[in-house]
C-alpha cells in the first residue's frame, strides 16, 4: 500500500447543538478515506463557548484539542443565526492502494466469481433431483504455482460447491503428477479444475490413464493478470516528423500525442522518436534494443531497411508491434501484429468516388513519401477502380512541392488530384486558389482545415487515416504482447488488423464539425 498524506479543511460551526459533543467522519479531499474528529465545546464563566476540535488518533486516544482563532460564542448571540470559526487544518494518513494493488484486487474478484459458477455449474451436474441432500464427490483444484493470485478460482469454487474441494498444489511437475496419479488411483475425483495450460496438459495426461475419467474444467490464462513493469520502457519509433519537429506533419503530431495519452492510461513508460530518415528510425530502434526495451511499436516504411534492426529485436526477444505502413512486409518481418488503415482498399475506394463523381481523364496520386510502401498501396487500389489514367507524382524537391504540382497542372492534361496527407491536400488547395479553373480535389486525413475544404466545396471528399486509432491500438497491443503467456509471434503469427476506409463527404464533415463545436460549447 502507499501512503498518502492528505490536508482537509474543517469549519467549525459556533452556535450548533451548543453544549453537546459532535461525533463525525469527514471524507478527505478526493481520496477514499475517512478520519474520526469531534467537536469540543465548554462553557466559560463569563457565559461564553468555546469550541474546539479533536481528531481520534492510534490506539483510539482522541488527541489534543485544536482552537482556532474565532472559536467563542458570545452570551448574547442571536439564536438561530450561524457563526462560523477560522479554518482549522488537519492532516489525515490514508492507505491508498497502488494501481498494481487495485487491478490484482479486481481481478481476484473475477477469478472468485469464476470459480463460484463453476462450482454452481457441477452442483447442478451431480445433484440427484431425487435426492438433494446427497453430497457429491471429490473436486480437485489443481493450483499452477508459477501464476500467483490464480489460487483465487479455488476460493470461488470452495464458496459454491457442495462437495469437498480438494487443493493440489506442487513446484515440481513430476510431483504434481504423482499427487495426481495417487488420487486417481485411490480414489477418483468426480471432476477436476486446472488453473494454466501446464496443469491442464498434466491433468490430461494422467486422466487417460485413470480407469474412471473424471471431468475436466481448464482455465487458460492467455494474459497476464499482472500490470506490466513501468521499469523497462516502451520504446515507438515512426517516420516521419512530429507535430512540434515539423509543424506541417499533422498525422504523426496527432499519432504522438494519442500514444502519449495511451501509455499514461495503461500505466507504462513510453519513449517516443520520429525519423524523417529511415536510417535514422533504424538507429533508434538499435537503441531501444541497447537500453531493453520491454517492447518496440514501429512503423514499416521502408521494410527492407529496417529488417536488419528488427531482427535484432527479436533475437534479443523483445516484441515488435509494427503500424501504419508496411503490412505486407509485417509477416515475413516477423512483427507481433500489424495495426493499420487498409491502404489498398482506401484507394480502390477513393476511385470509385472519382468514378462515381463521373471525373474521366488523367489523376494525379500525390506521394509525399517517395519510399513509402503503404503511399504506393494506396495509389495502387486507385489505380485498380478508376477507370481514367493515374500518375503517381512526388515532388523532387518538397520544399517547393506548391511551385512543382503547380507546374505540372499547368500543363493541362490533368482533371483530378488526390492527396495521401493533409499537407499535400493544403498544398493543393493554395494551388488550385490561384489557378483560374481549380481542379477537382480529393485527399486523405482529418483536420479542421481540410473539413471546411470538404465543406466549402474546395475538397471533394478526404479518406480518413486514423492516425488516433493506429496510434492508441499499437501502444495496447505493445502491452499486450509483452503480458502474453505465450509467444506473441508464434501465437499471433504475423496478424494484421486493418482498419476499413470510409468516404469522409461534405455531410459526415459536418457532423463532425458540429461535434466538436458541441464538446467546447457543452451544447
Amino acid at each position: 500500500m502507499q501512503r498518502s498524506r492528505i490536508t482537509g479543511v474543517m469549519l467549525v460551526g459556533l452556535g450548533v447543538l451548543i453544549g453537546s459533543l459532535t461525533f463525525g467522519a469527514v471524507w478527505a479531499a478526493t481520496q477514499i478515506g475517512t478520519t474520526d474528529v469531534r467537536i469540543t465545546a465548554e462553557r466559560l464563566e463569563d457565559g461564553r463557548v468555546e469550541l474546539g476540535l479533536q481528531q481520534l488518533g492510534g490506539g483510539g486516544v482522541w488527541g489534543e484539542t485544536q482552537r482556532p482563532e474565532n472559536r467563542f460564542l458570545a452570551p448574547d448571540a442571536e439564536v438561530g443565526a450561524l457563526h462560523q470559526s477560522e479554518p482549522i487544518t488537519i492532516e489525515i494518513e490514508v492507505e491508498v492502494a497502488s494501481r498494481e494493488e487495485r487491478a490484482a484486487t479486481v481481478y481476484y474478484d473475477y477469478l472468485v466469481d469464476a470459480g463460484a459458477s463453476i462450482g454452481e455449474r457441477y452442483n447442478a451436474r451431480f445433484t440427484d433431483p431425487d435426492h438433494p441432500e446427497l453430497v457429491p464427490g471429490r473436486f480437485l483444484c489443481v493450483i499452477d504455482p508459477n501464476d500467483e493470485g490464480i489460487e483465487a478460482l479455488c476460493d470461488g469454487l470452495e464458496s459454491t460447491y457442495r462437495g469437498p474441494v480438494v487443493r493440489v498444489e506442487h513446484d515440481d511437475w513430476d510431483d504434481l503428477r504423482s499427487e495426481l496419479r495417487a488420487r486417481m488411483a485411490v480414489q477418483v475425483p468426480v471432476a477436476m479444475l486446472t488453473t494454466s495450460v501446464p496443469t491442464t496438459i498434466l491433468a490430461l495426461e494422467v486422466r487417460e490413464r485413470a480407469r474412471n475419467r473424471p471431468w475436466v474444467t481448464y482455465w487458460i490464462e492467455l494474459l497476464d493478470q499482472h500490470l506490466a513493469p513501468s521499469v523497462a520502457p516502451f520504446c515507438q519509433v515512426t517516420h516521419s516528423g512530429t507535430l512540434f519537429e515539423n509543424e506541417d506533419d499533422f498525422f504523426w503530431g496527432l499519432s504522438s500525442e494519442i500514444s502519449a495519452a495511451a501509455a499514461a492510461q495503461l500505466g507504462v513508460s513510453l519513449d517516443f522518436s520520429s525519423h524523417s530518415e529511415v536510417a535514422g528510425q533504424a538507429a533508434a530502434i538499435r537503441e531501444c534494443v541497447a537500453s531493453g526495451a520491454s517492447v518496440i511499436t514501429t512503423t514499416l516504411v521502408e521494410p527492407e531497411v529496417l529488417l536488419p534492426a528488427i531482427e535484432e529485436a527479436l533475437a534479443a526477444d523483445i516484441p515488435v508491434v509494427s503500424f501504419n505502413s508496411g503490412v505486407n512486409a509485417a509477416d515475413e518481418i516477423g512483427t507481433v501484429l500489424h495495426i493499420a488503415l487498409d491502404d489498398h482498399e482506401a484507394g480502390r475506394i477513393a476511385g470509385e468516388e472519382f468514378n462515381r463523381r463521373k471525373i474521366r481523364g488523367t489523376a494525379l496520386c500525390v506521394i509525399h513519401e517517395p519510399n513509402n510502401v503503404g503511399l504506393h498501396e494506396r495509389c495502387e487500389g486507385f489505380e485498380e477502380t478508376y477507370r481514367g489514367d493515374v500518375e503517381r507524382w512526388s515532388a523532387e524537391d518538397p520544399a517547393a512541392a506548391r511551385s512543382e504540382l503547380a507546374a505540372r497542372l499547368d500543363e493541362g492534361d490533368v482533371r483530378a488530384t488526390l492527396t495521401l496527407s493533409v499537407h499535400s491536400a493544403w498544398d493543393a488547395r493554395i494551388v488550385n486558389n490561384r489557378r483560374a479553373e481549380p481542379v477537382p480535389l480529393a485527399a486523405f486525413g482529418f483536420s479542421v482545415g481540410l473539413a471546411r475544404g470538404v465543406l466549402d466545396g474546395s475538397v471533394m471528399f478526404t479518406i480518413l487515416d486514423h492516425p488516433e486509432l493506429q496510434a492508441y491500438m499499437s501502444t495496447v497491443a505493445a502491452v499486450m504482447a509483452e503480458r502474453w503467456r505465450l509467444d506473441p509471434v508464434t501465437y499471433f503469427n504475423g496478424m494484421s488488423l486493418l482498419i476499413r476506409p470510409q468516404i469522409a463527404d461534405a455531410d459526415y464533415m459536418q457532423r463532425v464539425v458540429d461535434a466538436m463545436y458541441a464538446e467546447r460549447t457543452g451544447e
